[in-house]
Order: C-alpha cells, then structure tokens, then sequence
C-alpha cells in the first residue's frame, strides 16, 4: 500500500512507501486497498506468465540444439535457429521511458526523488538549478546502488572546445558580459586550468588538461547504500557552473569529479528492486530547452521522441506564462506525432508556497479565515481546471480530437513533495504523490500486458514453423501453389501501394498552405528571434554561436534559439493535424496510414484461409501463415514508427542544409558592429533563398521521404512474404522424422495467452 494507505507485505510489487514520515491521522478509505492488491495481483500474474513462457521456449530450444550444430544446416533450419534464438535472447517487456521536462529550479530531481521514496538521493537545491545533465534512473535486480557516468568522446569534445573558442573570440571590446560568457571561461578553466580562456583552439589542443580523463569515457560508482552513492554521485550531477562560492579562478580548491562536469554527457542511475517504482521504468530527468552542447543536445532531441510518457514539470510560481513552458509543451506534443509518446502530463510542484492572501485575492468572496490547508487545495482545484483547459485546447490545435492523450481524464497533478515527507499542512493524500505513482503503475501494467501478448504469439509462430516443418502433407504440385500466393501477394502488395500514396497524397494540400504561410511569414519571424537581444550588446556572441552550430543554439541568456525551426514553423502549424491523422493508431479514419494497412492484412488472412480450404492445407500451416503475417506487420509498424520521425523533421533539417553556407559565411564575421552585419547577412541570405523556393524545396524534400517510406513499406513486405511461402511450401523431406513434437508446448502457450486475455 502507498504511505498512509497502511502497508502490504514487504515482497509484494508497489507496496510500502519506504518512508517513516509521520501521517496527519484520517479516515482510511475503502476502495483503495482492494484496487491496490488488484494490481499487485495483476503484476504477478504477468510476471508468472511470462516465466513460463520462457521456460518453454527455453526448454524446446534445447530439444533442438543438436539439430542447430549440424555441418551444412538447411535454409529451413537456420530460419528456425534465428528465430528461436532472438525470442530467447529478447525482453519480453521493452523499457518504458517517462520523461521528467522541466526548467531549472523546477523541482524535477526533488519530485524524482520522492517517485522513488528516496528524499535525497538526486542533488536537489531550493533556490538553484541543480541537474546538470541528462539523468536516466531505473530499478534493477541487484543489491547495490550503481552509476554510469558517460562522457563526451575526444571528436565531441573537440567540437564544443572550437565552439567555445569561438564565443570568446573579441571579448574584450566591450565590458558587458553574460551568461553564455561566463558559461565557455568556466568550461574551459575547469578542464584545462587557468588562463584557458584566453588561449587559441590550437593551443588548448595542445595544452594537458588538468584532471584527469579515464580512456574509457565511462564511469562507474558502486555502492551498497543509497547514501553513499548519493554522496560520491552528486558532484558528477550537480550543477558546478551555477554554484556560487565555488571560484573556478581557484581551481586547485576543486577536486577533479567536481570540474568534470563539461565532459559529463548523461548519467544512468539504478537502484536496487522497489515497492513504488516496477523494474522496466526509466525515469529521464530532462533539462528544461535543451543544451549549448551540440551533442547534449542532439540527446535531448532523442529522448524525448523515446519517451512513452513526458511529464512537464513547472514550479507553481513560473506556471504561468513562462516561454520555456511553450517550447516543452510543444516539444511533448511533437512527441506524440512523430515519436513513441502516448502521455503528457503536467505537474505543478511546490504547491506548498501558496499562502491564504494569494488564494484571497483570486477569490474575493472568500471567507477571511480561510486556512492555509484550504487555500492550497482551493487553488489546486483552479489550477487543474485551467492548465487542463489550455493544455487541451493546445493538444487539440496540434493533434487529432480523439487523440490516445486528448481521452484522459487527468492532464495536471499540483504536487508538494515538501509536504509529502513533513506533512505540517497538507494531509499526505493532498499531495497527489501517491496519484502520479498510481498513473505510472497503470500505464506499466498496460503497456507489460500488450507486449507479453506480442511476444508469446511471436513464440506460437516458431512453434507452429515445426509444427509446418512435420507435416507430410505435400501436394502433387507444390509450386504451382506457392506460385499462385506469390501472384496474389505481389498484386495486393501493389494495391496498398497505391493505397498508401493516396493517403500519403493528403498531405500535399497543407504542405502547400504551409509554405504560402511560411513565406508571407518568415521576415516577422526571423525579426523575432533578433528582437530578442535587442538590450543586449553582447547578442552578436549569441548569434554566432547560433550560425557555428548551423541555426540551433541554447542560450542560458535568451533560451532555446532555433532559426530552421522559426522558419519552418509556419508549415509545420498547417500539417500538424494531418501528420499525425496520416500516423494515428486509434480511431482510425480513411486518412490514417494503419487503415490501409489493417485492410491489407485482413485481405492477406482471408485469402491463406480460403486457399487452405480449397487446398486441405493443414491446421498447422494456417496456423503458421496467419501468425506470421501478424509479425510481419508488427515489424512494419516498427519501421513506420522510426521512418516518420526523419520525415517530420525533414523540413527544418532542409532548411537548415539549405542556408548552412549563410550560416558559415555568418559565423567568421567578426570586428566593429558584428551583430548589425551578421544579422543583414542572415536576412539577406534567408532572403535571396526564399526566393530560390527553400521553403518548395522543403516541401518536395517531405514528399520524397513519405514515397521513401511507401517504397520501404512495399519493399519490406514482398521479401518477407515470399520468404515466409517459401518455408511454409519447402520440400521438408529432409526434416521429417528429426524435429521434435512441439504440440504440447503449443497448447501450453495457447493456454498461458487466453489466461492473459483473461486478466484484461
């Protein structure tokens, strides 16, 4: 059971809350202690299903191992080895990424931390930021604490010393400094010691840094207590660049895990088994708009596309209004057109700093004596009500209406860990921990159930193969059977091609409105992103940091900074809803790509079921070609998933490989009124390239990605089945007699999947 909900026994799955915080006494309610042991029961269920599952494919491998290690092993028996052996050796449940994205203070590590039942474990800091770089956490079966800590390869760092040296370059021709300057003198000092900045690339190259840089690029710490890892971990994780007393002129006071943190890439905790987080979960700590580093960045990229689940997470007193804000929600939303994200949550931390006069002032005909505990809760009911409103109502812009995310009932979770350990005003369940640790059990367990039925119908397949390989059946004219599937299969392989371009063909006409709008907009739009350092006479810095990483720069004095997706944000705003129509996966419309694929495979079934009819194949045989093909279009969502992510962001990356020698030309201007030339530069050039077509030639750049896709669909399917009737119609006299009877352990899997079925 969670924290005060009373305490399950210490072997069972999300049980106890590992903490000895006191509790305000209260009512203990019904429903939750059956709903909570449903769960766990659930949880077991699975994971006893699967260990059976695996102890049969485990088992009739070995009947066939002997078989495997034979001189000159047929077409059909090495089909059958790889098959068995990557089922052997693949997780039955991939990792399920939830994604904590946040600005700096935000409060991420403090919330991680109490997820985990562990208040101190990640560095946390009320009044700084604390995490500074990419974090994964998970639990694992194992006895200790371990980390490691991955960083940056020597072409890497390279890369981001010539960019730093760049930033510094005419420094001295004005005093005003910022915080991207004091970000690369501080970089640079910390790994190669005093006067660094003032150094060329040349001789920093040539210069030894003064700490020590294992070969290996990797680190790792291993502990057997929490605390202690906590404690050797933190100065890898924890932000040095902002941590004020820490003088980096006196470097010598520093000790060499404290000034790595430039080097330091990402970091990946794990934590031994835990009642309140299930093993399969890793929790990604996000920064906030991404990083000056351009691989860090390029990370952050990745991983919020991987992530199933991103949880935007906002102090209660920045909720409002904040640019960082917008560019992670549109960023979550981006998640869910092109990558794996089927959830966005928004969490509102410290919900413990309100106090009764700002509950007052927003609701003046409220009683004086309203108590504190009242007004917190007053306003976290305002605050759920209007973030879910306005969050929606963005989805709703961006994505279909009947969106997998747009259905849940619980958009925004107003938190207080503070409150969650030291319960002085909020009652525990007031702090919603135990809800959002509830919202990652549910969508754990349903996401462990779809894949363990995947798996266990891929086992079925192998085991209905040797079920095919035994049959005796062979006809008279076994080719002149295959021959005619082969026909059928490449002709209605050629009907969903044209199926797929129609669909496909959807998108010209937004496509087309985007760019008229990009045109007509891209002036006002680029004039945005200067306006920005419109105050500041060290932009010209910024802006040749954004040319030297090719338009795409994070600033920590003007934030995110991305020209190629100003530019083709216009277009994007038009397709956005059709996108993610064309790739949806529920609801699906005549528009949606999975239609024509869903047809195509019913099809495909209905003609192996009446030719075996017609042909009196056996039951094993039908059994095999309709598993298969269900495999076979699994493994073509998987390529469909990873190919749409390159076509959507096709566009701006055209863009970008469009205006890189603008970039480049932009980026070596240098001397008096550097930022008035580079600017006429940019403009000029973005100028002289929309009239070329740029934002046309992005548009055809899309198109001939989705026709790559069509033909990598098409191509993909016709190897595949003609490879699949060719072992399903071989001549298997070499086989018979020498394969072992696997029925049994077909039934057995059959049985095991209806029991999951069941436990829907």
């Amino acid at each position: 059971m969670e924290g005060s909900h009373g305490m399950a026994h210490p072997a069972a799955p999300f049980s106890a809350d590992g903490d000895s915080a006191a509790v305000i006494p209260r009512k203990q309610p019904r429903l939750q202690l059956p709903f909570q042991q449903e769960e766990q029961k659930t949880l077991r269920s699975y994971e006893n299903i699967e260990s059976k599952a695996r102890k049969i494919l485990s088992t009739s491998n070995q009947k066939m191992t002997h078989l495997f290690l034979l001189k000159d092993l047929p077409v059909h028996l090495t089909y059958l080895r790889d098959r068995f052996t990557t089922l052997d050796s693949r997780p039955a449940l991939e990792p399920l990424y939830i994604g904590l994205f946040g600005s700096s203070g935000a409060g991420k590590s403090t919330l991680l931390n109490t997820i985990l039942g562990k208040r101190f474990f990640l560095p946390v800091s009320g009044t700084r930021t604390c995490t500074s770089c990419q974090v994964h956490v998970s639990v694992c079966r194992s006895k200790h604490y371990e980390a490691k800590i991955f960083l940056l390869s020597d072409e890497e760092w390279k890369e981001e010393v010539r960019n730093l040296v760049m930033l510094l370059e005419n420094r001295h021709e004005n005093s005003e400094t910022d915080g991207d300057l004091e970000h690369a003198i501080k970089v640079l000092k910390n790994i190669y010691g005093e006067g660094a900045d003032e150094k060329s690339y040349e001789d920093l190259m040539r210069t030894k840094p003064v700490i020590t840089i294992p070969p290996s690029r990797v680190i790792t710490l291993r502990k057997t207590e929490a605390e202690d890892l906590s404690n050797e971990l933190d100065p890898y994780i924890r932000n040095q660049d902002g941590l004020e007393g820490v003088g980096v002129v006196d470097n010598s006071q520093c000790s060499e895990q404290t000034r790595l943190w430039p080097l330091i890439k990402q970091v990946q905790v794990t934590l031994p088994s835990s009642d309140l987080v299930p093993e399969g979960v890793i929790f990604v700590d996000i920064p906030g708009t991404g990083d000056a580093n351009k691989k860090r960045d390029e990370m952050w990229k990745e991983s919020i596309l991987q992530c199933t689940s991103i949880w935007i997470v906002a102090d209660v007193e920045r909720v409002s209004g904040a640019k960082a804000h917008e560019i992670m929600v549109q960023e979550a939303i981006k998640a869910c057109q092109v990558g794996k994200c089927s959830d966005i949550t928004f969490v509102i931390t410290k919900m413990d700093k309100i106090n009764e006069d700002e509950y007052l002032r927003s609701h003046p005909g409220t009683s004086r004596d309203v108590s504190k505990r009242d007004a917190i809760l007053g306003m976290k009911q305002d605050l759920k009500a209007r973030k879910s409103r306005t969050l929606r109502e963005r989805m709703k812009r961006n994505l279909p209406s009947d969106a997998e995310v747009l259905q849940k009932q619980e958009l925004v979770f107003p938190v207080s860990a503070q409150e969650y350990w030291n319960p002085t005003v909020l009652r525990r369940e007031d702090t919603e921990i135990v809800e959002l640790r509830a919202h990652i059990r549910k969508l754990y367990l349903d996401t462990k159930r779809s894949q363990l039925q995947d798996y266990m119908k891929e086992i079925l397949v192998v085991f209905s193969l040797v079920d095919v390989y035994h049959s005796t059946q062979l006809s008279p004219n076994p080719s002149v059977k295959k021959d005619e599937l082969d026909r059928f299969m490449s002709e209605k392989i050629q009907t969903l091609k044209n199926s797929i371009e129609v669909t496909f063909g959807h998108i010209d006409t937004p496509l087309m409105t985007g760019v008229r709008s990009a045109r007509s907009k891209y002036k006002k739009n680029i004039e945005k992103v200067f306006m920005q350092g419109r105050t500041s006479s060290g932009f010209h810095r910024t802006l040749k940091a954004v040319c030297v990483r090719k338009g795409v720069y994070v600033s920590r004095v003007f934030s995110r900074i991305d020209i190629n997706n100003c530019l083709a944000e216009p277009i994007y705003a038009e397709i956005g809803v059709m996108f993610a129509n064309i790739f949806r996966k529920q609801a699906l419309t005549r528009a949606s790509l999975q239609t024509s694929i869903n047809v195509f495979s019913k099809e495909v079934k209905d003609k192996f079921m009446d030719f075996g009819k017609v042909m009196n194949l056996s039951t094993s045989k039908l059994s095999f070609l309709e598993q298969e093909t269900d495999i076979i279009m699994r493994a073509i969502d998987r390529e469909i998933l990873l190919k749409k992510k390159a076509i959507y962001e096709s566009l701006e990356l055209t863009i970008q490989s469009i205006l890189s020698p603008c970039y480049e030309e932009a980026a070596n201007i240098r001397g008096r009124d550097a930022s008035v030339r580079i600017k006429a530069t940019l403009e000029n050039n973005i100028d002289l390239e929309v009239q070329r077509a740029m934002f046309e030639r992005a548009k055809e750049k899309m198109m001939s990605q989705f026709q790559d896709l069509t033909e990598q669909i098409t191509t993909k399917l016709s190897r595949d089945f003609l490879s699949m009737l060719g072992i399903t119609f071989c001549h298997n006299d070499q086989l018979m007699g020498v394969l072992p009877d696997l029925r049994e352990e077909c039934q057995e899997i059959q049985n095991l999947l209806e029991t999951l079925r069941q436990l829907e």
